[in-house]
């Protein structure tokens, strides 16, 4: 899945520009302070390489997004990871990235004669990732720390949609590299970009209907706006975002249809990161200690999404309930 904006105005004008905009962590004074026991797990290497370099894109509220006003990124996903960064007890820099370019930018290395030696561009990213195995067997791990579904979100008195086979013959807005792009394409037994799954069934063909338009754009504001303009039938994005694009709306949009493929969310590494066990215990310790981790849910109206400690794990990729298109 992924990814909001303060009103709907804004969605319409912030974009996330890979790199542009930064937020450096610094929790408010009643968060959370450093886990001696969890900071001891961060190897000395990895904090030399601190303020660790987080790839978000600030286009999802309200999970992360840019404020209008300062520029700073913002959300429930960076005020969890700048209480992770704290409790770990390392200073971190949240950078806007384009979601489709995050996955390639935690493999790739700057230049050794840039970086004095060659080094992650970003240790992490905190993004409203779904973990999948596709995500995965391309190298990525995901630390489980909340869910959300899918929801189609429409203009009141437009088109109308109960389930995915409403998405045939219409347009469908999503953001490129997310869940509901592979879904909407997986829908007609495709990969994204049409090139047909050896196996699989068209379920718009099969049907006898036409066939999914599914327009990709490279941020969320951009899909948004295909929406509001007419350009779009529906948009698809997780369930936070859909609901919060409905409350700053001003009575444009709503929810249709019922949320489906719930899903985890998971914080992004490159696979076997020594990152990876204190990442996991910090976000336990946000969980079980103080409140800290449903403070930062409620303050954003998101805590139907939370998840017990129990359900923290490395590479979980069970949906909840019914999943919104067949497997593919």
């Amino acid at each position: 899945m992924k990814k909001q904006v303060l009103v709907i105005g804004v969605a319409l004008l912030v974009g996330a520009c890979g790199g542009s905009s930064t937020a450096t962590s610094s929790p408010s004074p009643s968060g959370p302070g450093t886990v001696a026991s969890i900071a001891s797990e961060v190897p000395s290497n990895i904090k030399s390489l601190a303020p660790f370099q987080i790839a978000t894109d600030a286009t999802y509220a309200p999970n992360e997004f840019v404020n209008p006003d300062t520029g700073a990124i913002q959300g429930w996903d960076i005020d969890l990871g700048q209480a992770i960064c704290k409790v770990m007890g390392v200073a971190c820099t949240f950078n806007n990235v384009t979601f489709d370019d995050i996955i390639a930018q935690l493999k790739a290395s700057t230049p050794s004669e840039v970086a004095g030696g060659d080094k992650p561009r970003y240790l992490l990213s905190i993004s409203s990732w779904t973990p999948t195995q596709r995500r995965e067997d391309g190298g990525i791990d995901f630390i489980t720390y909340y869910k959300a579904g899918e929801s189609w979100l429409v203009k009141v008195g437009g088109a109308t949609i109960n389930t995915a086979a409403d998405m045939c013959g219409r347009n469908v807005a999503v953001e490129a590299g997310t869940t509901e792009e592979s879904d909407a394409w997986g829908y007609m037994g495709q990969e994204v970009g049409g090139t047909p799954i050896q196996g699989d069934t068209d379920n718009c063909k099969s049907t006898g209907k036409q066939p999914i338009k599914v327009l990709s754009f490279g941020t969320q504001t951009e899909a948004n706006s295909a929406l509001l303009s007419g350009r779009a039938d529906f948009g698809w994005l997780d369930q936070p975002v859909a609901d919060y694009q409905v409350k700053q709306s001003n009575g444009q949009l709503k929810i249709a249809g019922q949320a489906c493929s719930v899903s985890p969310y998971g914080i992004a590494l490159v696979k076997g990161s020594t990152l990876e066990k204190p990442i996991t215990d910090a976000v336990k310790y946000l969980i079980d200690n103080n409140n800290y981790y449903k403070s930062i849910l409620d303050q954003w109206g998101v805590a139907d999404g939370a998840i017990a400690s129990t359900d923290v794990a490395l590479n979980n990729n069970n949906s909840i309930g019914p999943t919104c298109v067949p497997s593919y």
